[in-house]
């Protein structure tokens, strides 16, 4: 059954003045209006005239349909007027109905370019009010039915029809909830279309999600074609899961895999399950901690040979050469390969290649992204591998959290066989999804095909680009103002090329920022990237992903003297429920996903100036972080300023930043696969040691120390006496956490006891 309720699409009326109109013809477009209200429920709103910047494009989303007067379209000029507005909307929705409507025959007197875009015209007085109010609502009906992609639409229309269940879940659509005071608040919070749409997997009208027939089916073909992929999976467990559904498909015990030591931890999951061997790929670092690309010669297949002959993962492996590499595209802090060029250099090496592609599923919307991405690379690539692309969806796009896409592109010399993959999503998939992260994994789809992705990922990058204009901004203020001129910084080139010339990034135009990939280059030893020689364009910055930087050290890892550490200043934008998506010791990174907005970025400007006047005017942490105060009683009589003078004099102290640096470029000696040191780890084939006695031991775990996010050791690694700066740097982690409560360094990997002593599990000796 189709419920709709118009209120929520509105119908915009432009023109149709009185004074200009016959009274018949005022009549008659009254009576339209009143019987599109009275009858078919829908909300009227009314403007004189298409101006410039009347609808935006938030506006254009909830409108059912346009009505236009077509006498303000006659002459010329207006018809222009008219034709830019038109194409501005088309922009942004290419689906709404528009309608002319005149009293007298027109048409010919239109602008063709008007007439292409209008769904249909009325003559008012050849037909009856009501016939031409039908008439809109059925336009407005067939745009509906047309929006919805098919598992939501699906799933809606089940959910509306409310059915009884005699199935799971066992609230039964939240009647359960009714039954207890504290389940009434949970039904109130999260309202009724949610607990209706959460069904059981035996609901013929959803098909099968498991085996990818019916609607689930249907969506997923339409999101390959959407993303250029061979074939689409949705899986409901996030990239997590989906790294594991893919390493299942294609790993066997033993194989060797290719694998960027920048990976997800579930990544490292993937070849604990399989018992794959991993070959190590060792991605680059600036002074910030910022984690870089692996470096293009890494790529290279003879390269590879060397690397896999010195590793003793490659004794007693099955098979010689690898059989498949891990890359993660983009990086955490918004750095994107050459794919194309990447992918060309592995072909010699692997016949099949996953992209990581977590924090990135935007890119095939863009042309700012073309050849840097996996949908992306030319069909015939010389012996082109296999490609696969795994998406977390609900990071940048608009989907639930939890929501992630494979994407997968064959190749002849070593295709997917979709029986023998789905065996691996069906062992790893639930037969108890939550049927409302489908739908919005087929929502963000629908909301990206077309000129509608274009328009939302153009105003993120034009949303971005201006976020980072106004922080220049306000630092050259700032630093006119005197002793306290400080101010955050941004991560991005401090001048782009423009026509062969060098222009000051504030002065480049917005629109060549957003068109031109080469503006975000990084570019052979300039200053501002710290990762010195380095090929221009084997690496570009995403402009929506933004680094804000803070005093206290540069991109070279050249220290000053003043510093203003990240996690204060992200601590106290926690306390004004501002989230950064993360932050290193001297800088925040902020996303410029889907849903960000002027206001969100605002926002966060006036906080930040907000921190830089409690800190310029020596506020109290009492005043100023009034919960730190109550964690620890050191912080009662410190100000802000002093705070952060401390824990900056501290980290130089320690040499933090140094440490970090050779922690992360150390080399462990492999003496197993991550699987057979797990398999050690749960058959009680380990114990905690000391960190100070790691020095000679194998590890049974995964130790990732946040910043930079980068595993200083894998499990089944032996901390030989040559790499000692990764025992040096966790001791100084250690001394940090335990001078400053509440700036607790995050550590995966390591277990911290009463005293906060550091402890990692190793293989018993």
């Amino acid at each position: 059954m189709n419920h709709r309720d118009n209120t929520h699409f509105p119908i915009l009326v432009i023109g149709f003045d009185k004074e200009s109109m016959s009274k018949p013809g005022a009549e008659e477009v009254r009576k339209i209006g009143q019987l599109l209200k009275d009858s078919y429920g829908y909300s009227i709103l009314h403007e004189a005239t298409l101006k410039p910047g009347l609808l935006t494009k938030e506006a254009e989303s909830t409108l059912g349909c346009i009505v236009i007067d077509a006498d303000l379209c006659g002459d010329e000029q207006d018809g222009l007027h008219y034709i830019s507005m038109i194409e501005e909307i088309r922009r942004h929705n290419t689906g709404v109905p528009i309608i002319l409507a005149a009293e007298r025959a027109v048409m010919t007197d239109l602008p063709i370019g008007i007439l292409g875009e209008v769904r249909e015209y009325v003559h008012l007085g050849q037909d009856t009010s009501t016939f031409i109010a039908g008439r809109v609502d059925f336009a407005v009906k067939q745009y509906m039915d047309s929006l919805l992609p098919p598992y939501f639409k699906a799933l809606k229309s089940y959910a509306e029809d409310r059915p009884y269940y005699w199935d799971c879940p066992g609230h039964q659509g939240g009647v359960a909830y009714l039954k207890h005071p504290v389940g009434r608040e949970f039904l109130r919070f999260f309202g009724e279309n949610i607990m209706r749409a959460d069904i059981g997997i035996a609901t013929p009208d959803l098909g099968n999600w498991l085996e990818h027939r019916g609607v689930p089916g249907q969506s997923e073909r339409e999101a390959a074609r959407t993303f250029g992929a061979d074939a689409t999976y949705y899986v409901v467990g996030g990239s997590s899961q989906s790294n594991q559904i893919v390493g299942h498909a294609m790993l066997r015990p033993g194989e060797m895999v290719l694998v960027d030591r920048n990976c997800h931890k579930s990544v490292n999951h993937e070849l604990t399950i399989t018992g794959a061997r991993p070959i190590y790929f060792k991605p680059a670092r600036n002074g910030y901690g910022l984690i870089g690309l692996i470096p293009p010669e890494q790529f290279e297949a003879a390269a590879i040979r060397d690397e896999i002959a010195t590793s003793p993962m490659h004794e007693g492996a099955r098979g010689k050469a690898p059989v498949y590499a891990v890359v993660t595209n983009s990086t955490y802090d918004g750095l994107i390969y050459d794919v194309d060029r990447i992918t060309r250099q592995l072909a010699g090496a692997v016949p099949r290649i996953k992209f990581d592609e977590a924090w990135y599923a935007y890119a095939k919307f863009h042309p700012l992204y073309a050849g840097r991405y996996a949908m992306g690379v030319p069909e015939d690539l010389p012996e082109r591998p296999t490609l696969i692309a795994v998406q977390s969806t609900h990071k940048m796009l608009a989907a639930f959290s939890s929501a992630s896409m494979i994407h997968i592109r064959n190749s002849e010399r070593a295709p997917i066989d979709h029986d023998v993959f789905n065996q691996s999503f069906m062992m790893h998939g639930t037969t108890s999804p939550f049927y409302p992260i489908i739908a919005s994994i087929d929502v963000a789809t629908s909301m990206m095909k077309g000129e509608s992705g274009k328009a939302l990922l153009r105003d993120a990058i034009n949303d971005a680009v201006d976020f980072r204009k106004t922080m220049l901004t306000m630092a050259a203020k700032l630093g006119k103002s005197g002793d306290h001129g400080w101010w955050f910084g941004v991560w991005q080139p401090d001048e782009v090329q423009v026509d062969g010339k060098r222009v000051p990034f504030l002065d480049v135009p917005n629109a060549t920022l957003e068109r031109d990939p080469t503006c975000w280059w990084l570019r052979a030893n300039e200053a501002w990237h710290g990762f010195g020689e380095i090929e221009d364009g084997y690496a570009m910055l995403d402009p929506i992903k933004v680094t804000i930087t803070c005093p206290g050290i540069d991109a070279l890892g050249r220290e000053t003297d003043f510093g203003i550490p990240a996690p204060v200043v992200s601590r106290f934008l926690g306390t004004r429920r501002t989230i950064p998506a993360r932050n290193g010791d001297y800088n925040l990174l902020i996303l410029y996903a889907l849903g960000s907005t002027q206001g969100k970025w605002g926002t966060l400007i006036e906080s930040l100036l907000e921190f830089k006047r409690l800190h310029d005017t020596d506020a109290s942490l009492a005043t100023a972080l009034p919960e730190l105060v109550a964690l620890a009683p050191r912080y009662r009589d410190m100000t802000l300023r002093e705070l952060c003078a401390a824990i900056h004099q501290t980290k130089r102290e320690l040499k933090m930043t140094q440490l970090s640096d050779a922690a992360c470029t150390a080399k462990a000696s492999p003496v197993m696969s991550p699987s057979e040191a797990y398999q050690r780890l749960i058959s009680d084939g380990t114990e905690k040691v000391r960190v100070r006695d790691m020095v000679g031991r194998t590890v049974g775990v995964m130790v990732t120390p946040y910043p930079p996010g980068i595993p200083v050791i894998m499990p089944g690694e032996r901390v030989e006496p040559d790499a000692h700066a990764i025992v040096d740097y966790l001791l100084a982690m250690e001394r940090f956490s335990r001078l400053f409560p509440g700036f607790e360094s995050e550590l995966q990997g390591v277990e911290v006891d009463d005293e906060g002593n550091y402890w990692v599990r190793c293989l018993k000796q």
